[in-house]
């Protein structure tokens, strides 16, 4: 018996696939994870108060996204005294297996910052901090919620012996909460 010998032709299937930045907007946090509630403090659109740089602009917008487990934070910053603008992108969330606050920072320049959080709820204060190991130096950031409209900041540096190499204090005041659409 000769074997059947059965050509068979597939055509190519071209499939097109168009992403939308607001595609993935949500209401809010994810209501399964409580714990990101707190990063809720972070939403809105925000402008900046640089304390001893006032030709520093600084702005930032908030929304959760991906079904409410991240929250993602656009920002940009420009400077009248010659400064390169500057342009990144954070995400941040809570990590249900390590019971912990994380954010990734992507900057424009191709730096990425990763970070843990703790929240305090009774002051309404995040602190995120790391430790840059192959310097030998520590960074903390701390937003304190002062309430609905302002939080107060300060960004941290300190070497090997924890003497403050710089420190960066400012003030951001909301402008406006996004208006929001379902994912």
């Amino acid at each position: 018996m000769k074997p059947v010998v059965l050509t068979v032709s597939i055509p190519a299937t071209v499939l097109n696939c168009q992403v939308q930045a607001d595609a993935d907007v949500a209401k809010g946090p994810d209501p399964q994870v409580p714990e990101l509630q707190a990063l809720h403090h972070y939403v809105g659109q925000w402008e900046d108060e640089i304390a001893g740089r006032p030709e520093v602009k600084r702005a930032e917008i908030a929304e959760w996204i991906l079904r409410g487990r991240f929250l993602r934070q656009s920002w940009t910053t420009e400077s009248t005294d010659g400064a390169p603008p500057a342009k990144g992108l954070t995400l941040m969330t809570f990590d249900t297996e390590q019971k912990v606050y994380r954010s990734w920072a992507f900057l424009a320049t191709g730096s990425v910052i990763e970070n843990e959080g703790v929240w305090d709820a009774i002051t309404k204060s995040f602190t995120w901090g790391r430790r840059l190991v192959e310097r030998s130096e520590t960074v903390i950031t701390k937003a304190s919620f002062v309430d609905d409209s302002v939080q107060d900041w300060s960004i941290v540096k300190t070497d090997e012996h924890g003497k403050v190499v710089r420190e960066v204090v400012g003030r951001s005041l909301r402008r406006s909460l996004p208006s929001l659409r379902a994912a």
